[in-house]
């Protein structure tokens, strides 16, 4: 008579992740198919892995803080740390403050997953050892971070606005593993355990595994992709290109064709009946509007001028509006042919805060309604971006090349002073 072995029985923890995995791949598979690819490891005897944690190949867990959690709550720190690789969170730490640069990432991550519904935020609180500056030991919380003003932000942007806000540094949902000390792994924790690190090859790997598993993941979502998560899978795609070349391109497609009654063909004339024919509108109408706050300098701003008016030779005839802004408008003039060479004399005004709702609302109250506005600016308004529809826009961004930062609407690209190919995009 053969034995057979008795099936493993799972532990409530392992039949929770294996629900929250099923659950994915039917609901969100784009999460689903990454997370078979990231082996689950129990690190719960490990000492330094309190939560959960990654490693760009493995996805570690403390069981006693998954039980305490429901397979909604399991499927939101499964993404979650699958985002920390998918964001290349580890390569983009460079020189910044470990705790900021982690409260930061956290702020971005759990924003997306809240407003791509995306599981739900564990709200349960872990007991952590620290030390008060009186060197009591006190009982910290770790707790997830959400802002919903960082919803669409960059790691790097809210970095720096918890660092110029000097906001206190908490601790966040899981573990950040990062490279190990002279970019070996291995290093140890305050009670001397080992935890995963990863060397500057290992990262280098893990970067290029990690594109093609997300590439992979979203020919599986097969269109069922969360905003978030298609922005970043459109950066992977994007080309490079001049962004005079985008400038260029941007300003041809306000030629638009229009169909007008001018004298018809014989051969479109039937039984009578006129059609009309077809005339290309090439006049070009666009609004320019250029942010001249502190980080933009005078050169810069004629540099873009030039370009622009280099453009505009090209056509017979155009109308272009151009401002100044910071927290209001400056300057506003308008050029066509007539006065063509006026605009190379163009005096750039203002280098106070910046306030995109000041040349937006300027438009609305002189009724202009352009083809395209083109804004040339460092990509960091103190709130909105303005409205997406109302005509076609372009922003060329110059500090925020830095970070990445992008706007929510129209297409954009980085523009940094002396180099000509920078990344480009659309929202």
């Amino acid at each position: 008579m053969a034995i057979v072995p008795l099936a493993t029985k799972r532990s409530p923890v392992e039949t929770k992740l294996k629900q929250a995995k099923i659950k994915l791949l039917f609901n969100q598979p784009f999460f689903g198919t990454l997370v078979m690819h990231l082996p689950l490891v129990d690190a719960t005897q490990s000492g330094w892995c309190p939560t959960a944690a990654v490693d760009g190949r493995n996805i570690y867990y403390n069981s006693e803080f998954l039980k305490k959690l429901d397979v909604d709550e399991i499927q939101f720190v499964l993404c979650h740390e699958i985002l920390h690789v998918a964001f290349d969170h580890f390569g983009r730490r460079s020189h910044r403050d470990s705790s900021w640069w982690n409260m930061a990432n956290d702020y971005v991550i759990n924003a997306a997953l809240i407003k791509d519904k995306v599981g739900k935020m564990p709200t349960e609180r872990v007991p952590v050892e620290d030390t008060d500056a009186s060197g009591k030991k006190t009982t910290a919380q770790r707790v997830g971070l959400y802002d919903a003003r960082y919803e669409g932000w960059t790691s790097e942007a809210v970095y720096e606005d918890l660092e110029k806000r000097k906001v206190k540094k908490e601790l966040t949902l899981d573990v950040h593993l990062e490279l190990g000390k002279d970019g070996k792994p291995g290093d140890k924790n305050s009670k001397g355990q080992g935890i995963p690190g990863l060397t500057e090859e290992e990262l280098r790997q893990i970067r290029e595994e990690m594109k093609a598993k997300i590439l992979q993941a979203a020919n599986a979502a097969a269109g069922r992709m969360p905003a978030s998560i298609q922005r970043l899978i459109d950066d992977m795609v994007e080309s490079k290109v001049n962004w005079r070349d985008l400038l260029q391109q941007s300003i041809q497609s306000c030629l638009v064709d229009d169909f007008t009654f001018m004298r018809p063909n014989r051969k479109h004339m039937y039984g009578g009946v006129f059609l009309p024919t077809l005339k290309k509108d090439d006049t070009i109408d666009i609004q320019v509007a250029i942010d001249m706050s502190g980080s933009i300098s005078d050169d810069m701003a004629k540099d873009f001028l030039s370009e622009v008016w280099g453009i505009m030779q090209q056509y017979h005839d155009y109308k272009i509006g151009i401002l100044c802004f910071d927290t209001q408008v400056y300057n506003y003039q308008e050029f066509t042919k007539d006065n063509e060479d006026d605009l190379l004399k163009y005096e750039c005004q203002g280098g106070g805060g910046t306030d995109f709702d000041a040349f937006w609302n300027f438009w609305k109250e002189k009724e202009l309604e352009p083809k395209l506005a083109c804004i040339f600016t460092d990509g960091f308004p103190f709130s909105s971006w303005g409205p997406p529809d109302y005509c076609d826009a372009l922003w060329i961004i110059t500090e925020g090349y830095k970070t990445r930062v992008k706007p929510p609407f129209g297409r954009y690209c980085y523009y940094e002073h002396g180099k000509g190919i920078e990344e480009t995009g659309s929202a």
